[in-house]
Order: structure tokens, then C-alpha cells, then sequence
């Protein structure tokens, strides 16, 4: 049966053989991979070796989703099941970041989870001047009006 609290997209990792690892892991525990190189809906946890300017970060990162290290899937495995994600979440702060400042990958999923927030541009009206056919149609897929 597959986990749906367990929906997984990959980012930023090139290296085949760890990404294969990654694969097999999550399939493994009973989750599920979505390919591809556009965010998709249902994605629950965003793998990530380090914060990154790519569509399925900023919009893991808008909704309020898990991202986290591949330490969590290959821990999780070695545990016979998936681990508090805590410990696994990006931290874009501690790495030469100002001490004692938050990290706002983690403050931002807690807001939207907490339903202090429904997303990152709730109430928003903006115009968005796009030449470029790519970005024009990752706003789309957003759903903007163009």
C-alpha cells in the first residue's frame, strides 16, 4: 500500500547512483516518488542537498512541505521506518548564518501548516511582465493569469 503522508519529489541531486538509493528507500518504506522536473500537487517532502532557485523548491517551500536532507530516507531505512522529519529539515540559517536567527524554510512550513497562512502569496493581486516562455509557463502551472 502507498504511504500519501509520504509523497516524495527529488531536486538538485545528479548523481544517479545516490538518487537510485534515494528511490529504492523511499519504495522501500511504502512511499511514493513523483518525477519529473516540475512540482507537482501531493508532494509532501522535497529532497534537497542544499537550498536551491528551481520550481519545485520555491513551491515546496511556498506550500509549506517537508524538505529535508537524503540523510532522512537513508536513516529511515536503516530504521525499518520513516523518522520524525525534524532533524532532517533544510537549515539554510546554520550555515554561516547569523546565530540565533530562524530558519525560515522551517518557520514558513509551520505557518502554512498551522493554518495561519493558506500559502506564501495569499490576498496577493500582482502583474507579472514574462518574455521567457519557460518561466511563463511555470507560472502557469501556478495557475496565474498571465
Amino acid at each position: 500500500m502507498v504511504d500519501t503522508k509520504h509523497v516524495f519529489q527529488v531536486s538538485g541531486i545528479k548523481n544517479l547512483q545516490k538518487k537510485g538509493k534515494l528511490l529504492h528507500g523511499i519504495v522501500q518504506l511504502g512511499g511514493k516518488y513523483i518525477g519529473g522536473s516540475v512540482y507537482k500537487d501531493g508532494t509532501t517532502h522535497l529532497i534537497v542537498t542544499r537550498e536551491l532557485p528551481s520550481e519545485k523548491f520555491m513551491a515546496a517551500c511556498a506550500g509549506g512541505k517537508w524538505i529535508v536532507t537524503p540523510e532522512y530516507i537513508f536513516d529511515s531505512v536503516k530504521n525499518g521506518s520513516w523518522l520524525p522529519e525534524g532533524p532532517y529539515e533544510l537549515d539554510i540559517v546554520s550555515k554561516g548564518g547569523v546565530p540565533g536567527t530562524s530558519n525560515p524554510v522551517k518557520v514558513w512550513r509551520e505557518r502554512v501548516t498551522s493554518r495561519a497562512m493558506a500559502g506564501a502569496f495569499e490576498g496577493w493581486r500582482v502583474l507579472l511582465m514574462v518574455n521567457e516562455p519557460t518561466r511563463r509557463d511555470m507560472l502557469r502551472r501556478w495557475s496565474l493569469e498571465l
